[in-house]
């Protein structure tokens, strides 16, 4: 009897700059085919099932990017999955040109824009609606 060999499975959440850095990792690294992507669309009715099974396996609330390494081990945190796959695969993070560009120029903005959204969601419950979340833009 062969049993099938366990692949990996990296859960990205749509939108989020941590989990496409991840994927840029990944397709760079050609290791895209050693793992099952999973796409998280937070708006999905499967994203709170996902969200339960990713905190029961990581013991803390879920976080995105996270993936399920081994067999009910799981691991979150973008920096920490790049380590374990690049040590994984015998990659050096500093030689990957995509990903080195993509952190250095546009990581930097998409994550102010993160985290202005965060902010701005945080701050909706007391604006009147219809009201806009900035002034006009000169």
């Amino acid at each position: 009897m062969n049993a099938v060999p366990f692949k990996p499975k990296v859960y990205l959440k749509e939108g989020c700059p941590f989990s496409f850095k991840l994927l840029v990792f990944l397709a760079e690294t050609g290791i895209t085919g050693q793992v099952e992507v999973i796409r998280c669309n937070a708006e999905a009715p499967e994203f709170e099932a996902i969200k339960s099974t990713l905190q029961a396996g990581l013991r803390k609330p879920a976080t995105f990017p996270a993936a399920e390494i081994e067999p009910n081990r799981y691991l979150s945190d973008s920096d920490a999955l790049l380590e374990h796959f690049a040590s994984k695969n015998d990659v050096d993070i500093g030689g990957l040109p995509a990903l080195s560009f993509y952190l250095q120029t546009i990581f930097p903005q998409l994550l102010r824009l993160h985290e202005e959204g965060r902010n701005d969601r945080g701050s909706l419950a007391g604006r009147p609606a219809g009201t806009p979340r900035r002034g006009p833009s000169t």
